[in-house]
């Protein structure tokens, strides 16, 4: 079956959200990334910024929030709930897109027509990135670098029954050191030869 949906998750530091604009640009795909989270917002209600933050972070506790006599979920499972209907509902739409997600290759895995990528990079390259392109200033880089990764790991290892970063869970995983454009070409063409 042709594909028509291109999954991107990342290290962080590792020109994932890069890679995914020029991929859409190069083939004319919608590109969905922190729209995800917005609409996720908009339909719980929350402003922005506290779906953004709970977007990010896995459930930390089983307390759960009582409303009007009725028990309702933390917000962070709230919110993975809501961007998975979100994702979902954007599969089912009939149109071509590219979505910057974490947990969008799990999300959708019963449909065939997904290509998954995970960007990953070494290290050095990542703090390089972060200082240089990102512009982000922070006192020791290693150490933020290996937070965010072990953020995102923590989420998608608690919301879904994979394991974050793993070869087998994605169709496509490469190193972005070969140059952001030539993980953009090798993604269009797999994405191509796949119609």
């Amino acid at each position: 079956m042709a594909k028509k949906i291109i999954t991107i998750a990342r290290e962080y530091g590792s020109g994932g959200r890069l890679i995914a604009q020029k991929v859409a640009e190069k083939l004319n795909l919608i590109y969905y990334d922190n729209q995800i989270i917005d609409l996720a917002a908009m339909e719980l209600g929350f402003d922005i910024e506290t779906i953004r933050k709970a977007a990010h972070e896995r459930s930390s506790t089983f307390i759960y929030t009582m409303s009007a006599s009725s028990f309702q979920l933390p917000l962070n499972d709230q919110v993975f709930a809501t961007q998975s209907k979100i994702i979902r509902h954007l599969a089912k739409e009939d149109k071509a897109c590219i979505i910057v997600n974490g947990c969008a290759d799990y999300i959708l895995e019963d449909f065939d027509d997904v290509l998954s990528v995970f960007i990953h990079a070494p290290i050095d390259s990542r703090i390089a990135r972060v200082k240089d392109e990102y512009k982000e200033e922070h006192d020791d880089y290693l150490k933020f670098i290996k937070k965010q990764d072990k953020r995102r790991s923590n989420y998608y290892n608690y919301y879904t029954t994979k394991k974050w970063g793993q070869l087998k869970n994605f169709d496509l995983t490469v190193n972005s050191d070969i140059g952001i454009e030539n993980v953009a070409n090798i993604i269009v063409d797999l994405y191509l030869k796949g119609k």
